[in-house]
């Protein structure tokens, strides 16, 4: 591609994602200072790369998938935002608390004008601190354990029998801080001690949302389909794979209409991703700059 089909391509691109209607060469013509026959003629040649589509209804131009991926890949690394505004984020996130990866996403969301979804996973199992059992129904126990670094978790525990109040009293004592493995003093008491291990052997996933309402106000969500779509990868991310910490990820157009922009995230003993969603015509710089932003602030760098 010459840098003159570059600078065609990035306006188009431009203007697609602030109308979302095709394109006229005339008017990239006069924004560029070139003759009408000029862009005309590189319109075709970008068209034949694949980067452009024409609308069999219309004159103008419109991005393809291929288009948007090589427009947002030139939006790489992010441009920083204002140093006051990182120093701000920062001064939020440090006094947030427990409350501070929920007001991760909200800013995130908030910048960007893109629902925001956060996933943390602990690298290594984590220790438990502190036990609270209670029977649900019969052979279904709840537990919730207090993990290092204060964390609180919950896990729905099925057991082949209902245990006592004093059996569920002597788990509590026996796995408070525990160091090591947890001698059972019959049978049914070794499955209750296992199955608590097991629960929380890897820890458990956090997740976090913010935002999805936002998609309302795009053009795209008149199509019950792509508000379907938005939802369900809102709700439920289908790709286990994270973003390594430090890392930025633009993935445009893989499922059909979507875009998501990603930041990796590793702090203490835990990884994780931040993404920001949108259409496939996403205002890309704005994104990428949000997300490494906040991973970054998050990250305390």
């Amino acid at each position: 591609m010459t840098e003159r089909q570059r600078r065609i391509l990035h306006l188009l691109v431009d203007s697609y994602i602030q109308t979302q209607t095709p394109v006229p060469s005339g008017a990239l013509a006069e924004q560029l200072s070139l003759s009408p026959a000029t862009v005309r003629y590189e319109l075709i040649e970008l068209e034949q790369q694949g980067l452009i589509g024409k609308p069999h209804t219309s004159a103008g131009r419109i991005p393809t998938r291929t288009g948007f991926r090589h427009y947002a890949l030139s939006k790489l690394p992010p441009s920083p935002l204002p140093q006051v505004t990182l120093d701000k984020l920062a001064q939020i996130l440090e006094g947030a608390g427990a409350r501070r990866e929920v007001l991760l996403v909200q800013v995130a969301s908030k910048l960007s004008g893109y629902p925001a979804m956060l996933r943390l996973k602990p690298q290594r199992a984590p220790k438990l601190l502190q036990v609270h059992l209670s029977n649900l129904t019969p052979g279904k126990v709840l537990a919730v354990a207090v993990l290092e670094g204060g964390r609180v978790r919950e896990a729905r525990i099925d057991l082949s029998f209902t245990p006592s109040e004093a059996q569920l009293t002597e788990a509590e004592h026996r796995l408070f801080r525990a160091t090591g493995p947890v001698r059972a003093s019959t049978p049914a008491m070794m499955e209750l001690y296992e199955s608590i291990g097991r629960a929380f052997a890897q820890g458990i996933e956090e997740e976090y949302r913010e935002g999805v309402g936002l998609l309302l106000s795009e053009p795209e969500a008149q199509n019950p389909l792509f508000l379907r779509q938005a939802i369900a990868i809102f709700e439920t991310p289908s790709d286990p794979t994270l973003t390594p910490p430090g890392g930025i990820n633009v993935r445009v157009g893989e499922d059909e209409g979507l875009s998501l922009v990603q930041a990796g995230i590793g702090v203490s003993d835990q990884v994780g991703e931040l993404s920001l969603l949108g259409p496939v015509r996403m205002r890309y710089e704005k994104a990428l700059s949000v997300a490494f932003a906040m991973s970054q602030v998050y990250m305390g760098k």
